[in-house]
């Protein structure tokens, strides 16, 4: 007897082309959208982020500055009607003048009140060497005056800033004469001046004191040769002299502007040190003090930067920058 097989009925389940494109396209279309999802959210938080980092350290910078305004007695840089990178006030705390706000920059000079106060420094010119840690623009000169001032018209000095090596040998710019104030900084504006890293530069101070305990420098002991001084007529200033070398190193410095790159902003109080008023977080351009004071009126000045997000790493971030404008009044 023979034994018949007969095709098992039962059939193996599979897919076809069709639907697999299909499940394939599906789950394309759902990963899309969740990578859409947080990719959206990521970009709103780093939005939000940067947007809130400007708009607060803006505030906070500029409530800074008007405050200061606010408490201060005068302005001394710049000049009424005129703008500058930099702004420089009389405060009633004497310690604490001048107080100076300006871009992230370096000291050319000594910013330090000098152990000891010089002698005769009346009708003649004062000066002393730096070299240069930075290239940048120049637009005040600050020096410390001793505790004895000249009853007016005797209380004036001007300052210039030279560059030579051993001596003076090219004025490149003078300022006014400005009244000055005893046992404390007391600011010169100039017009800006180009210095270069490496360079040597001699900032000097003439006053028109009678007598040879007047309007006297602070002064500490220095390298040979640092500061030279020669005998010169108040209000005049030879194009380039020489005169007697001494080792003293004169309280006389000016901050060099290096604001072709965006940076910081820093407040400088009398003889302290250089204090940053934003962080890295940000970078601050076209810092700009206008005095706008009025004769009769203690004094009133607009403040202006542009503050944007630093982006480190080049990473693809939300690209954005405020700029911040007001103007504030000496003694309000």
């Amino acid at each position: 007897m023979k034994m018949r097989f007969s095709p098992s009925t039962t059939q193996q389940a599979g897919y076809t082309l069709i639907e697999l494109l299909l499940y394939v396209a599906i789950i394309g279309t759902l990963l899309t959208a969740v990578v859409f999802f947080f990719s959206t959210t990521t970009d709103a938080r780093v939005k939000n982020q940067t947007i809130l980092e400007v708009n607060d350290q803006g505030t906070a910078l500029m409530d800074s500055i008007t405050q200061v305004v606010h408490n201060a007695t005068s302005i001394t840089a710049p000049s009424t009607g005129t703008s500058a990178p930099s702004l420089t006030l009389v405060v009633p705390t004497g310690t604490l003048s001048p107080t100076v706000f300006s871009l992230s920059g370096t000291t050319l000079g000594y910013s330090t009140m000098g152990t000891t106060t010089d002698s005769s420094d009346s009708g003649s010119i004062n000066a002393t060497k730096f070299v240069a840690s930075a290239s940048g623009t120049v637009s005040t000169l600050y020096s410390f005056v001793g505790a004895t001032v000249a009853a007016s018209p005797n209380n004036k000095a001007q300052m210039a800033i030279y560059s030579g090596t051993s001596s003076p040998t090219t004025l490149l710019a003078s300022s006014a004469s400005n009244t000055l104030m005893a046992n404390s900084w007391n600011a010169f504006t100039i017009s800006p001046v180009t210095v270069t890293s490496g360079q040597t530069y001699w900032i000097a101070y003439n006053t028109n004191g009678l007598v040879a305990a007047d309007n006297d420098l602070k002064d500490h002991t220095g390298t040979t040769n640092q500061s030279m001084f020669t005998s010169q007529t108040f209000g005049t200033w030879p194009a380039s002299w020489t005169g007697t070398n001494q080792s003293i190193e004169f309280s006389m410095y000016a901050m060099i502007d290096t604001t072709a790159t965006p940076g910081t902003v820093q407040i400088k109080e009398g003889a302290g040190a250089l204090v940053s008023l934003t962080s890295n977080d940000v970078q601050l351009s076209g810092l700009t003090f206008k005095n706008l004071s009025r004769a009769s009126t203690p004094g009133a000045v607009q403040i202006s930067f542009v503050l944007s997000r630093v982006n480190p790493s080049n990473k693809t971030e939300f690209d954005y920058q405020r700029t911040f404008t007001t103007t504030a009044e000496v003694g309000w």
